[in-house]
């Protein structure tokens, strides 16, 4: 009998409940933290976790359901969606 490896997950299910930094977030997200700084304020980036009072950072969950949330199939949803020029 052939001893078969089970494949190995690509994320550690430890990532979803890790905090990334500010810096992280951005980074994962490809904008600045200046950006990411405006979204948080504004109310319209990804959910995030107040760590302290001059902290914050935020789950890979958060940033995945973030993402998804903006996903769209052409210019006109985009255009329609988020207000703006696409």
């Amino acid at each position: 009998m052939v001893n078969m490896k089970q494949p190995q997950p690509l994320i550690n299910s430890t990532d979803e409940i890790r905090i990334y930094s500010e810096k992280q977030a951005a980074e994962f997200l490809c904008m600045s933290r200046r950006t990411l700084q405006n979204m948080r304020r504004d109310g319209g980036g990804p959910a995030f976790v107040k760590i302290s009072e001059r902290r914050v950072g935020y789950t890979l969950s958060a940033l995945r359901t973030w993402v998804s949330s903006r996903s769209v199939r052409s210019t006109a949803d985009a255009t329609v969606r988020f207000g703006g020029a696409a």
